[in-house]
């Protein structure tokens, strides 16, 4: 006879896991080797506080038996299952030993070990604040210290005391090291000085991390420097600073998205306190002090005097919970919890909760609900929360009416098991199975996922083997150090456990100083201090920390998306994270030193990217096949071959803006004759797709990249000089101005949102003689509506407005040109607008702007290839919270404008969607950082809005695995340019599958001067014959678009580059000879047609 069920499989349990009250359960059995006729099945349930149920089961036929019941009330039902058949031994299916959950084992005795199922209460309002961000936890007296906090620090332990004496640590530096007694206790605490201005003064930092709220450890009147000891829950410790301190931190952090829990000890005070006063350092009588006290009942005495503490630690006497003193101080309307809450805080993490009762607990949780209906209530459990047992009695912590969740000790155990190979990849899956069954979807959406904290060694130095630290003596444990290649090896699984913590249910928690790689282990060693920036050298966890995060910030379903974890063998673990709307990817990690393993997985799309190595995967039989190296990783984003983007033709193109078109009198090139004639070039020789820079007004060095205006098009490209312009809008409006033509009205109404604020900045700047906007007047330092008004403005608006019509006529006749010979136009818009624009004048709030108007954050890029040194672009960047908040409506206006004008759009600067470089203004580049974009969220707004969104992804320079994530989720095919290749491309050319391969771009070399630099030694005819086999070969590679600036179709050296980044002066003035494009219309359309590139031909 065999028995089978398995909690999580759904022919056997539905639904999974932990269900809300009013949820029907149905279960299954399946009976083999065995008549079912002859079987009799009983679900047998057990509730603590209720007892035993018994429920018969039903033959639905082939030996499979159901039954269903109904979860009335929140509560643990732990179930189990008995076979009887006549003439032979009962038989009980249960649990695996040691286990909740999986495939059910049999057992030939009663007391078998249980499935469990979690009944609780649905959370009506989440804290979505907490949810979907990122925690940093702050030990406060080790972080970071304020301008005032030497006189601060030196007034509190210099004043006379009793009890354990206080002393300044000056020397910030100083390893942590506890002076104790003969007796084994604390003799003299020391103090650092970290206070809460010094927290208040780095939340920019905390803030461009990525992170959302900040833990803080205990900031309560304290005689300790852990502050675990409360001395006066009403007051903020007076070496941390003041209760306004506490609110105008909670406000600054507020404007940066931060919010602040606060760790409530609840369970005990300090002897040293105002309520028990056991060293007579507070002015009323304390409970030790008198059995007449006011806080004699806040206590537990015994008849012989003695006291119920923490532990057994006689400097934490227990709190009576049941004492209304203590209830209403605590909980009541002006109580602790609410008081904080009110003064910023939005969240309580409730210090040894396993030692308050779980009707305590409630109390609490209704408090906090009260005065904040979106707070969060966070317990310090070491355990699965969802089935501790505390002093006997099974607790109902995340049932629903107490703790939110709990700090998920239970998944830094996991994580740091696997990696450190204390547990294989089948026990890691196991681990992470049982806390998917277990804990509800909302209580592992708010499990605090932490690595290390003030109770735990430090990560890095967990990871780098740190030792057995009953054989350290504790005055070693903040000393002691890694050696560098203990180091290194501690990095490299610093990543796979921050990726883990990234791609984890629940809100990743990072210790401060661990983003740092700040070593320690255990109590005093894991309380360092915090390095200034002077101090730090080493910025590879930093990284690491900003790359795993942006993973998580790229790919939205790792938040709040379903896990199932299983192993690929002992040292490869996986799990696959999915969506709501189906999206999914499988997380990968080889825990091993030494081994590489080939991993199979299931396909769960069409097609599936790497996003750590950047590479697209074969399926073959609904799988997918890869190798990882000894500690590698990859996260396999399964998708839909369409997703946001606008499918592309497969075929070739050139890159030439219409400046660079030729002419016959030798100035730059025009919309009209000059472009029409370089179309019907393009058609004879088998291009698709012609490339053009932006065709916005350029500023006054001509770049393309920078001018007044994200929305107007040139009209300086235009074959008529804006003085004969000037004369047509005479003409135009003697005979009836806009009343006599409707087409003109059109275009003003598909062109409202910009156009009239465009042409009034350009009237003002005209009348101001060109003045930067910073230097007009005040009554036209930003745009107003009346403005158009103005008789100063009025008619110069009215002309722009006209040219710009101009401009629009004559684009539209060269689209339709374009067209008709079966071209597609690709276009480009600059990610930045400049910083004197009317864009900046017009609507400054969607910039970081000052309130005169003055940029506060500019753009740039760091070091590179292309500029040593780095580059200030000095454009004012994006308030991008900004702009979510109003569905980005300045990007939609723009995108629909840029779609307007061509057939696709090239979006320059892709990876500053993800990340972009910010400087403050005034800065150098060095003190640029890298700060979190808008990632998918605008793009997919703008599909929902506009539909199916023709881009390129200009995804070049620094492509991190959240670049590649955003990258992989929307589609867009990216660009694959042959100098940057990472391997000799004269053996072949192999494409980047799924992006354009370009030659060159305007901001590189041509390919002949690349060739000639590279391949040839400077000689100039072997680059031109390297770069023109260059060309052959990949015309005829498997990419599915080829472009080919024009001066690499020409064979044309660097003389002929279009940019050099970083430079100002001599840029975008290459212009093409007509002879050179006509001499290569043959050879080109030949070349085209050998490679099954010509348009029209394939």
């Amino acid at each position: 006879m065999r028995l089978i069920h398995n909690s999580r499989l759904p022919q056997f349990r539905t639904p999974f896991g932990a269900v809300t009250t009013g949820t029907s359960v149905a279960l299954s059995v399946i009976l083999e080797d065995a008549d079912p006729n002859q079987a009799t099945l009983t679900l047998r349930t057990w509730v603590d506080e209720i007892g035993e149920s018994r429920y018969p089961m039903t033959h639905e036929g082939d030996g499979i038996f159901t039954v269903e019941f109904e979860c009335t009330e929140p509560c643990l039902i732990w179930y189990s299952f008995i076979c009887n058949i006549e003439g032979q031994p009962e038989v009980r299916l249960g649990a695996p030993q040691g286990r909740t959950g999986g495939e059910g084992v049999t057992y030939d005795y009663a007391e078998v070990p249980s499935f469990q199922i979690t009944v609780y209460k649905h959370r009506e309002i989440r804290p979505e604040w907490y949810e979907r961000g990122m925690v940093y936890q702050i030990f406060p007296d080790r972080y970071a210290r304020d301008e005032n906090w030497r006189e601060r620090t030196l007034t509190e332990v210099e004043k006379p005391r009793n009890g354990i004496q206080r002393r300044m640590v000056e020397d910030w530096n100083e390893p942590p090291e506890y002076e104790r007694a003969e007796d084994g206790s604390i003799r003299t605490w020391d103090f650092y000085g970290g206070s809460l201005k010094g927290i208040q003064n780095d939340l920019p930092r905390i803030a461009e991390l990525g992170f959302t709220a900040i833990y803080l450890n205990p900031i309560f009147e304290a005689a300790s420097n852990h502050r675990y000891d409360t001395a006066d829950y009403t007051k903020i410790d007076p070496i941390l600073g003041t209760e306004q301190d506490f609110t105008e931190l909670c406000e600054a952090a507020e404007k940066l998205g931060i919010s602040i829990i606060l760790d409530g000890v609840f369970n005990h005070t300090g002897d040293d306190s105002i309520y028990f006063n056991r060293y007579g350092n507070y002015p009323g009588v304390g409970a030790w002090q008198s059995e007449d006290s006011p806080w004699r009942d806040a206590f537990y005495f015994h008849e012989d005097g003695s006291y119920d503490c923490w532990w057994g630690v006689g400097n934490m006497p227990a709190i009576n919970e049941s004492s209304e003193l203590v209830r209403e101080r605590l909980l009541g309307k002006d109580g602790v919890i609410r008081k904080w809450l009110r003064a910023g805080a939005h969240g309580w993490r409730l210090d040894v909760a396993d030692e308050l009762s779980d009707d305590f607990l409630a109390e609490i949780k209704k408090a906090v609900l009260a005065e904040k209906p979106d707070a969060l209530l966070l317990g310090e459990v070491w355990e699965d929360a969802s089935n501790k047992i505390s002093y006997g009695h099974l607790r109902r912590y995340l049932q629903g009416s107490e703790l939110d969740s709990a700090m998920d000790y239970p998944f830094r155990d996991m994580v740091i098991g696997f990696l450190m190979g204390y547990k294989n990849a089948y026990q890691a899956a196991e681990d992470i199975e049982t806390l998917r069954e277990n804990y509800p979807s909302e209580a592992l959406s708010c499990a605090l996922n932490l690595l290390s904290s003030h109770d735990r060694p430090r990560i890095i130095s967990v990871l780098g083997g740190g030792p057995d630290e009953s054989q350290l003596p504790e005055r070693e444990r903040s000393k002691w150090r890694l050696d560098e290649s203990s180091m290194g090896l501690a990095k490299s699984r610093f990543w796979l456990a921050t990726l883990m913590q990234m791609t984890f249910p629940g809100v990743p928690s990072i210790y401060y100083g661990d983003e740092y790689g700040l070593e320690g282990l255990t109590d005093p060693g894991n309380r360092r201090t915090l390095p200034t920036k002077d101090q730090l050298h080493d910025f590879d966890t930093l990284a690491i920390v900003k790359n795993a995060s942006a993973v998580r910030r790229a790919l939205p379903f790792m938040i709040d998306g379903e896990i199932k974890a299983f192993a690929l063998n002992d040292e490869v673990l996986a799990y696959n994270r999915t969506g709501k709307d189906g999206e999914s990817a499988t997380v990968i990690i080889n825990r091993s030193l030494r081994n590489s393993h080939r991993v199979t997985i299931p396909a769960l799309g069409e097609c599936a990217s790497d996003v750590i190595s950047g590479h697209e995967c074969e399926i073959h039989n609904g799988t997918v096949t890869l190798d990882l190296y000894p500690l590698g990783s990859s996260i396999i984003y399964h998708h839909a071959e369409q997703r946001l983007q606008e499918p592309l033709d497969h075929d070739a193109g050139v890159v030439c803006h219409i400046t660079s078109v030729p002419t016959d009198d030798g100035k730059p090139g025009t919309i009209g004759a000059p472009t029409r004639r370089f179309i019907d070039h393009l058609s004879a020789m088998g291009m698709r797709y012609w490339q053009v820079l932006p065709v916005n007004p350029t500023d006054f060095f001509r770049s393309p990249y920078a001018g007044p205006s994200a929305f107007a098009g040139n009209v300086d490209l235009l074959p008529e000089s804006q003085v004969e312009l000037a004369a047509d809008f005479e003409t135009w409006k003697a005979r009836g101005g806009e009343d006599a033509d409707p087409l003109y009205t059109a275009f003003k109404h598909r062109n409202a949102d910009w156009l009239e604020k465009y042409c009034v900045y350009m009237a003002v700047k005209k009348y101001f003689e060109g003045e930067s906007r910073h230097d007009w007047p005040a009554d036209v330092a930003r745009y107003n509506e009346h403005l158009i008004d103005d008789k100063r403005f009025h008619d110069e608006a009215e002309l722009q407005a006209y040219m710009q019509y101009r401009f629009d006529l004559a684009w539209c006749e060269l689209m339709n040109y374009a067209h008709k010979k079966g071209i597609e136009v690709i276009g480009d818009i600059p990610m930045y607008v400049s910083d004197d624009s009317a864009d900046a004048w017009s609507e400054p709030e969607n910039f970081w702007l000052s309130d005169t108007g003055k940029a506060i954050e500019i753009s740039g890029a760091p070091p590179d290839n292309f500029a040593p040194e780095g580059q200030v672009w000095g454009n004012p960047t994006f308030r991008w919270g900004h702009m979510k908040e109003n569905g980005y409506r300045w990007w939609m206006d723009r995108l629909r404008r840029a779609f307007s004008l061509y057939d696709r759009v090239r979006l320059d600067h892709f990876l500053g969607f993800h990340s972009y470089f910010s400087i403050p203004a005034g800065k150098a580049c060095a003190d640029g950082r890298w700060l979190a974009g808008p990632g998918k969220d605008l793009f997919q707004t703008a599909y929902d809005e506009l539909g199916p969104l023709n881009f390129i992804a200009e995804d070049l320079g620094y492509l991190t695995p959240g670049v590649r994530a955003l990258a992989s989720t929307c589609g867009f095919p990216g660009m694959d340019v042959l100098e940057f290749s990472d391997y000799d491309v004269r053996c072949g050319v192999h494409p980047t599958p799924g992006k354009i391969l370009y030659t060159s771009t305007h901001d590189t070399s041509t390919l002949t001067g690349w060739c000639t630099r590279s391949f040839a030694g400077g000689d100039e005819p072997s680059g031109v014959e390297v770069a023109a086999k260059l060309m052959s070969d990949a015309l005829a590679s498997d990419a599915p678009l080829v472009m080919m600036p024009l001066q690499d179709v020409l064979g044309l050296s660097d003389d002929a580059r279009m940019n050099v980044p970083g430079v100002a002066t001599g840029n975008w003035t290459w212009q093409a000879d007509e002879a050179d494009v006509a001499a290569a219309e043959g050879k080109t359309a030949q070349l085209l047609r050998n490679t099954h590139r010509f348009w029209g031909e394939a």
